[in-house]
């Protein structure tokens, strides 16, 4: 059950990813991920009023880490991909985000076996791969076109997409150190921390503060995914090793593509392709764990 968790926490982040990347098409990027935070906020505090489980002052300090570190990542990592880095922000953002929680729960003592440390490490080839941009080309309706970029490859140009990676790899490893057990309130302090550190960034930006009405839905819906997500994951992490359940979830782009494949017209270049075999290897191992 753990793994299926995972599975499910991946496809629902590449979900809250692809939506609240077309939201960001439509709107400042601050002012979409705030409001995303502020109602996945209202969400939690409605599933924290149903769901069992102990509150305890470590949990929400733990969550609240989470939640600003989380909440910084996903704001960097929308600007460098609307920056027009894509083909080199999207690897790096995902492998340092994977590379950060299965070092922290390696160095915790961790020790899963070999047949599942391979399993992590076909799903970064895999996360690699998935975000390779080699064959996308114009979709049917000729509407949308994903052309091949030069990437940029000065370390200031990279600092913004490294830095997205650690954050988002510190929310994973602050938001699995909530013990099994906890209550939904955890996942309300990390939501409320998000959404207080993203609101004063707003407000310190002077960007519009009403996110446009174009934007509304796929903020609505990136936020529901992303907090179903964040349940699962939390579930899922509690009950096997950070390390297996991390790198599954790092496969989120796998659902990414796979959307913007249906959504967008979009085609799956050769190494995307080998991509998802790749992932689909990676689960195998990882379910040996």
């Amino acid at each position: 059950m753990p793994f299926v968790m995972a599975l499910l926490s991946s496809m629902l982040y590449g979900v809250a990813d692809f939506l609240g990347g077309m939201g960001s098409r439509r709107g400042p990027a601050v002012t979409v991920t705030a409001w995303f935070q502020i109602v996945g906020l209202a969400c939690l505090v409605v599933y924290a009023l149903v769901a069992p489980g102990a509150t305890r002052l470590a949990d929400l300090a733990w969550a609240a880490g989470s939640g600003v570190a989380g909440g910084l990542g996903v704001l960097l990592l929308y600007r460098v991909l609307a920056s027009g880095t894509v083909s080199t922000a999207a690897p790096l953002v995902s492998m340092i985000a994977l590379t950060v929680p299965v070092a922290a729960g390696l160095a915790g003592g961790e020790r899963p076996g070999l047949l599942p440390l391979l399993g992590v490490a076909a799903g970064a080839v895999a996360v690699v791969l998935i975000a390779a941009h080699g064959e996308a080309g114009e979709g049917a309706s000729g509407a949308v076109r994903t052309e091949p970029r030069r990437p940029r490859t000065t370390a200031v140009e990279l600092l913004p997409a490294v830095a997205s990676g650690v954050l988002i790899g510190l929310f994973l490893v602050c938001l699995g150190r909530v013990e099994r057990g906890a209550s939904g309130w955890p996942l309300v302090a990390g939501r409320g921390a998000a959404t207080v550190t993203l609101f004063a960034m707003l407000f310190a930006s002077r960007a519009v503060v009403v996110p446009p009405a174009a934007t509304r839905p796929f903020i609505a819906g990136a936020a529901l995914t992303d907090v179903s997500a964040n349940v699962l994951y939390l579930l899922a992490v509690q009950r096997a090793p950070m390390s297996l359940i991390a790198t599954l979830v790092s496969l989120a782009p796998a659902t990414t593509v796979v959307l913007a494949q249906v959504v967008l017209r979009e085609r799956l270049g050769t190494a995307q392709k080998l991509g998802v075999v790749v992932a689909l290897v990676a689960v195998v191992l990882l379910a040996q764990g």
